[in-house]
């Protein structure tokens, strides 16, 4: 079963402006690796790099069951780290800003929303 962190192989079957789409029929999963995790370089055109029918090796970033969908990274194999800097998750939710918050510590969207109005009110009497 595929899980995040696992180093996949995949062909390329379609080349959009926002990414590439592997798809692997023996482990039966189609993927996107997004264009920001294509290469640590700006890309301009993907189709300058990429081709389809080629085959890469990527870095399974996240899988998310719900939706069918999974996010590769070509960047992170080749930094041979966690692109985001954070654990990688044993589940992934649907609602992906679930785990990139961190409500123990009161870290992440709420606190911001909650900050806000009080932001506001010290920046107008500045």
């Amino acid at each position: 079963m595929l899980k995040n962190g696992d180093v996949i192989q995949g062909t390329i079957t379609g080349i959009k402006t926002y990414g590439i789409f592997l798809e692997n029929q023996e482990l039966n999963f189609k993927g996107l690796v997004h264009i920001s995790e294509c290469s640590e370089e700006f890309v301009k055109d993907l189709n300058d790099l990429y081709r389809i029918g080629q085959n890469l090796s990527c870095l399974v970033v996240d899988i998310d069951p719900t939706n069918a969908h999974v996010s590769l990274s070509i960047r992170a194999l080749k930094q041979k780290v966690n692109v985001h800097r954070h654990p990688i998750p044993e589940s992934v939710h649907v609602y992906h800003k679930f785990y990139w918050t961190n409500n123990e510590n009161n870290i992440g969207f709420q606190s911001v929303a909650d900050e806000l109005k009080s932001w506001k009110i010290q920046a107008t009497h500045e």
